[in-house]
């Protein structure tokens, strides 16, 4: 839940004098070098180191006063939230807590320089790519400088490319501390315990209308407001806030990757639990499919024999009734007789229990009563 409160330059120049950063950044949840930078941009002072220790043990302090300043604001409106930006699909208290233990391990590694320093390969290969770019005019988008690829993604403004390297070479070193590795491949992404993450810097864009003689059109420009991006659903973006840097979010950034990391391999893990049940039910249904696809043709053979000797049976019955009233009627003539061999002899190719061969039906199908084509 997002929070404002407006706080004049002079209330929290007592605040800051009358509570150590570390206080007040918990009670505003905000970062001490978020709060640092605030003073800093309205030119407020601040305690020097051992301050507060001198006031622990009764020692004398001195307090600079607040210098007069027309050229700053004589407010800033603090946004901050609840969790400390923290809060991301209900992973609030985790994340939380992950976030100050990776804040508390890296604490000298997330100290940023004012120039690269031993920098690593991935941000020396960027560096000298960059170095070869000229500005993008491409549709109507102005002013961005874009990585190669196969170069560690980045996408900034000329004059933020120093300090999108700086930011990059210290997360890189901090995801390195934290025993993962980043890798260029069809884009940059971070390998956290076989799970990859695709990740990006790149610099906001702020629009421009652009008036025409028919229509208006809208350009973008580069805003100076760094982001970082993963690429996961929903997508989540850290950027440089009214309070605080991008820089200052490394610990945030790198809790949210090992959590994603560890919800994507479970995800992984119950995907394939379902796969494994879907194919053991998909197994189980074939085979009652083919159970019955099998019992079916046995059953319509049963029924086709059964019906068969039914009908063989009224063909005998038949049969023996013809020459019961031929020899009433006087009439069993060699004829007949010719006739009643010739039936007797189709009754017994036609009856399921005998089928005896008839070279004369040999090619005829007992079901059907047709000539076979085949």
């Amino acid at each position: 839940m997002e929070n404002t409160q407006v706080i004049t330059r002079e209330e929290l120049y007592v605040l800051v004098w009358e509570n150590p950063l570390s206080k007040l950044s918990k009670k505003y949840n905000l970062s001490d070098n978020g709060l640092r930078k605030v003073c800093k941009k309205l030119d407020i002072p601040l305690p020097k180191n051992g301050h507060w220790q001198k006031i622990q043990f009764n020692k004398k302090v001195i307090k600079e006063k607040l210098p007069a300043n027309n050229t700053v604001d004589d407010s800033v409106t603090l946004i901050f939230r609840d969790d400390s930006e923290t809060i991301i699909n209900g992973e609030g208290n985790e994340l939380n807590q992950l976030t100050k233990e990776i804040k508390s391990t890296l604490q000298n590694i997330i100290i940023f320089p004012e120039k690269l320093t031993k920098p690593t390969q991935l941000i020396i290969d960027a560096k000298n790519d960059l170095k070869t770019k000229e500005p993008s005019y491409y549709h109507n988008i102005r002013g961005l400088l874009n990585t190669s690829s196969g170069i560690i993604n980045i996408t900034v403004a000329p004059e933020n490319v120093k300090r999108a390297l700086l930011f990059m070479d210290v997360f890189i070193k901090a995801i390195q501390k934290r025993g993962h590795t980043i890798i260029v491949k069809e884009g940059t992404k971070i390998v956290i315990d076989s799970t990859e993450l695709s990740i990006g810097l790149r610099e906001r864009l702020k629009r421009k209308i652009v008036k025409g003689t028919y229509y208006d059109s809208t350009e973008l420009y580069p805003s100076n407001i760094l982001s970082f991006t993963l690429d996961v659903y929903p997508a989540k973006e850290w950027t440089d806030s009214n309070t605080s840097k991008l820089e200052d979010k490394i610990p945030n950034i790198i809790a949210k990757l090992e959590l994603q990391a560890v919800k994507e391999k479970q995800d992984a893990i119950e995907s394939e639990i379902r796969h494994i049940e879907y194919e053991r039910e998909r197994k189980i249904e074939e085979e009652l499919e083919a159970k019955r696809n099998f019992e079916l043709k046995e059953f319509k053979g049963l029924f086709q024999k059964a019906n068969r000797w039914h009908q063989a049976e009224i063909l005998r019955k038949y049969i023996a009734e013809v020459e019961i009233k031929a020899k009433e009627n006087n009439s069993l003539t060699e004829e007949v007789v010719n006739w009643l061999k010739w039936a007797n002899v189709k009754v017994e190719w036609y009856d399921p229990f005998t089928e005896k061969e008839d070279e004369t039906f040999n090619k005829v199908n007992r079901e059907t009563l047709e000539y076979k084509r085949w």
